[in-house]
């Protein structure tokens, strides 16, 4: 039995849904240590020829084909390639006219947060998330608030999804860079930390404004955008506050370890994983409370509305100055970040392809 995976994600810098795929092929390869899993399988994955970097793999094939790139490869090469097994993709993308398949959906954000986008993507990924919910075996998303949103906006029948939170223990296996704290002078300096990208549906509007209300202390903000996906507005940079781009893990884990609080006042998340990876470090969660940040950072963290700059600014000084809000999270969120493993949907996953071979699909 085949079973392909598309390795387009090794072409892309490691986001989000890049960083589900990562994560859940290795541990699905880890998996394939033990015979049951293994018997009579074999995994490929199948990737265009300009990939960026490959992974640690002991049991499956990292296999370049075609000729194309892109979507174009996506469309048309990889089915043809993945033609004779069950065909994985983990990040959104994937070919629509293939019924041997399972895709994984992060969320809908397309259709729920449109301004978000260019016209052309979210044009294009709402016939393909379409087209995915029709024709595909099963669909994987990655909290109960995608599942709801990809029934609500694309169709996909409830039964037809299956949930598989993201991971956050891949974090905890790096050595910091603690150089990036000497380079931005953060030592011994109680610092606000956000991170991701700066598209409108992430509010970093929000966190600009917080800053402006709070001159004496610094706020740090870690991302990047792609112009030619989001409609990124200019921001009004207060002093206090620095985008310093793109971080690698190992800077990231330095500046999770040191910040005084972390911010995510996110509009719109299928999950959202910085929160957790900062409650992996010791780094209280200041959160929206909208789409998925209650479901996936539960008592862990402090909510507030995602428009309601003083009651960001509020929570941020009780979790830096309340010593006994600090032992309440700290508590809750070391409990919580032993949930999130990459193992799990792995697990989940690996059962449903058995699942799939059994019924002769």
């Amino acid at each position: 039995m085949n079973i392909y995976i598309n390795g387009r994600f090794l072409t892309q810098r490691i986001t989000g849904v890049q960083r589900y795929a990562v994560e859940v092929v290795k541990a699905m390869d880890n998996m394939l240590d033990q015979p049951e899993y293994a018997k009579d399988r074999r995994f490929v994955i199948l990737c265009p020829q300009n990939i960026q970097y490959t992974l640690p793999l002991k049991h499956m094939e990292i296999r370049k084909v075609g000729r194309f790139k892109g979507h174009l490869w996506e469309q048309t090469e990889l089915p043809f390639y993945a033609r004779k097994g069950t065909l994985l993709s983990f990040c959104n993308c994937a070919p629509i006219l293939k019924r041997d398949q399972f895709v994984t959906i992060h969320d809908a954000a397309v259709k729920a947060f449109p301004v978000t986008f260019s016209f052309a993507f979210r044009t294009w990924y709402s016939i393909m998330f379409y087209c995915l919910g029709k024709m595909a075996r099963g669909i994987f998303t990655v909290s109960e608030f995608s599942k709801k949103e990809l029934n609500r906006y694309f169709s996909i029948p409830l039964d037809k999804m299956t949930i598989t939170y993201n991971g956050a223990d891949h974090i905890r296996k790096l050595v910091p860079d603690e150089r990036i704290i000497e380079k931005y002078d953060l030592q011994n300096k109680q610092y606000v930390f956000a991170v991701s990208s700066v598209n409108p549906s992430k509010n970093f509007q929000l966190v600009l404004h917080a800053a402006e209300k709070m001159p004496d202390l610094t706020f740090i903000i870690a991302g990047g955008a792609n112009k030619n996906v989001f409609s990124t507005p200019d921001f009004h940079v207060p002093d206090n506050a620095k985008f310093i781009g793109y971080v690698t893990d190992e800077e990231l884990v330095a500046l999770y370890s040191h910040a005084a609080c972390f911010v995510y006042p996110s509009l719109y998340e299928g999950f959202g994983i910085p929160p957790i990876e900062a409650m992996s470090f010791g780094c209280p969660v200041v959160a929206s409370d909208r789409a998925s940040l209650p479901e996936v950072c539960r008592d862990a963290a402090l909510y507030c509305d995602a428009n309601d700059v003083d009651g960001f600014v509020s929570n941020i000084i009780q979790v830096i100055q309340d010593k006994e809000t600090q032992g309440k999270l700290s508590y809750n969120a070391d409990k919580l970040v032993q949930c999130y493993s990459w193992k799990v949907p792995a697990q989940t996953i690996m059962s449903q392809l058995e699942m799939n071979i059994r019924l002769g699909k």
